[in-house]
């Protein structure tokens, strides 16, 4: 098993320090044969922004490119966007639950309470650039 994640893209913005890569991001059932006729299967576009590139100028507009990440930061994303949120929602049901019997308030009380988490992740955002890093090679 690997210990990183590729996915092939196309470059298509070049700056100074940042290569923007496009990338088809696609369930597992898009490559059914029958994916054009059921509402399951779903593909994005996305792009990622690549930062500190050491041979930027190797790379073009247009060039297919793989961008890589390590399996590790997928892990950390995936604990970022969902493990810790529900924790924190599931806790305060829990807490909000031996303090009343009203249903309502434990799912409002579990809802506001991913709110400080969220806020907190968007004013950390430009340390997450750093930490949550991608590489690019040509394809």
């Amino acid at each position: 098993m690997s210990n990183e994640i590729r996915h092939k893209g196309i470059v298509t913005a070049i700056e100074k320090d940042k290569i923007t890569v496009q990338i088809s991001q696609s369930s597992a059932c898009a490559v059914c044969k029958a994916a054009g006729h059921c509402s399951a299967s779903e593909s994005k576009e996305k792009m990622i922004d690549v930062y500190h590139v050491n041979d930027i100028n190797t790379y073009h507009v247009g060039d297919t490119v793989d961008v890589i990440a390590s399996q590790r930061i997928a892990t950390n994303a995936v604990l970022l966007a969902f493990g810790i949120p529900f924790l924190i929602m599931i806790t305060t049901i829990f807490i909000t639950s031996r303090l009343t019997d009203n249903e309502a308030y434990m799912a409002l009380a579990g809802l506001l309470s991913l709110i400080p988490y969220y806020v907190v992740l968007y004013f950390l955002r430009h340390r997450m650039t750093e930490t949550f890093t991608f590489t690019v090679k040509h394809y």
